[in-house]
């Protein structure tokens, strides 16, 4: 599918119109794309998650009610489609009349189709061009990570599912009476995490049912509790081997855990993982140190340049800091001495590692450590353990 056309168009609208039945939907070359190479729940999780998602992007905040005409098309879909309204129901819901409806829908199924198309089909060479785990290793890997409010989080999670909550007439409340529980891993991973564990305990809960998601720090540890759920424990079960849904949470640092008496499960997150910003403007050698860290309790941060070290530096808790020599614009030498002069970074290990043979200077410059370039792996991590105790 590599044109946008009226077959495109029709596709969508079938899509729209069986997004819960599991074989047509199969049958439905659009769904199949967005579905990926997921398979089972995975695989209609993922297309009504796509769906939803495009959706979402019609909503405009602050447009005022249903029947606002800013937000006129967003509800028509939602209420059609996802809540699975009849004709008649919308047009009172809406205040709309048959003409208005009927011409406002046919709008709505274009710009829908057009969304999506943006999304997930213009300019793609292959339905295979981008995985999840090269999608989360981008996010973990090139993103300083600042520290953020998992409350807040949540609570767009919830309204991202909101929709299925009132379809399955289940209610959930979080519990954020105690201290705050913050994060420093990445944030849009996170809520793509919460979003998907919502979705999937939604729909082994009976309708009438309630979650109830409690924050908490236990040994310095951040963790999220789910209680409230029917069949906690084969939950638990499933999502042990949900490709998905354990790639999100190791790119977070997080795992899940099965409590019975009286029966949750609780995401735990670990806090102890060491933060190492390399700055190359070499993409093969961040591949290589990534490679080195992999299964390692340290997350690895990447800049190419002054500007994005120094702000990646200033705020993320780094351990440490290895640093190449030649680089466009500023050079090593020169990033090496801001690094050791401003106040929020002079106390931060660097370690030169370059091809040149300079370990007298390095040193006499201020760094704490120089590694010839290639290092080997055990060199690499016999000098992160040194800094991280």
């Amino acid at each position: 599918m590599t044109i946008y056309s009226g077959e495109f168009e029709d596709n969508i609208r079938d899509l729209l119109s069986n997004l819960y039945d599991y074989l047509k939907l199969v049958e439905n070359p659009v769904a199949r794309q967005l579905a990926g190479e997921h398979s089972g729940k995975e695989r209609t999780g993922a297309i009504r998650g796509a769906v939803l998602a495009a959706i979402e992007d019609l909503r405009r905040e602050d447009a005022g009610g249903r029947t606002s005409r800013r937000n006129r098309l967003y509800h028509i879909l939602l209420l059609r489609y996802i809540e699975e309204q009849g004709t008649s129901e919308v047009l009172q819901r809406l205040a709309l009349s048959e003409r208005q409806y009927y011409r406002e829908h046919q709008r709505a199924l274009q710009t829908i189709s057009r969304v999506i198309w943006d999304k997930h089909f213009a300019g793609a060479r292959a339905p295979e061009t981008t995985s999840l785990v090269d999608e989360l290793e981008y996010l973990s890997v090139d993103r300083g990570q600042a520290s953020f409010d998992a409350e807040t989080e949540i609570l767009a999670a919830l309204r991202s599912t909101a929709v299925i909550a009132r379809q399955r007439e289940i209610d959930i409340r979080v519990d954020g009476a105690g201290a705050p529980v913050h994060l420093q891993v990445s944030q849009p991973v996170f809520r793509q995490l919460m979003i998907y564990l919502l979705n999937d305990l939604m729909a082994g809960m009976p309708p009438g049912g309630r979650i109830s998601i409690a924050l908490a720090t236990e040994r310095d540890e951040p963790t999220i509790a789910f209680s409230g759920l029917a069949a906690a424990q084969d939950i638990w079960q499933r999502l042990g081997s949900d490709r998905t849904a354990l790639a999100l949470m190791k790119s977070v640092n997080a795992r899940l855990q099965y409590e019975p008496g009286p029966p949750r499960l609780t995401l735990r997150f670990q806090r102890k993982v060491h933060r190492v910003l390399i700055v190359d403007d070499n993409p093969d050698t961040i591949a290589l140190f990534k490679r080195y860290l992999a299964k390692q309790p340290y997350q690895l941060l990447a800049a190419r340049e002054e500007g994005e070290a120094l702000s990646i530096a200033q705020g993320a808790p780094l351990l440490c800091v290895i640093l190449d020599v030649m680089l466009p614009g500023a050079d090593g030498w020169q990033i090496l001495q801001r690094f050791k002069n401003h106040p929020s970074t002079a106390e931060l290990p660097v370690l030169i590692c370059s091809v040149l043979e300079m370990e007298e200077l390095a040193l006499s410059l201020g760094a704490d450590g120089y590694l010839k370039k290639p290092p080997a792996r055990d060199e690499l991590l016999a000098t992160l353990q040194e800094w991280s105790g």
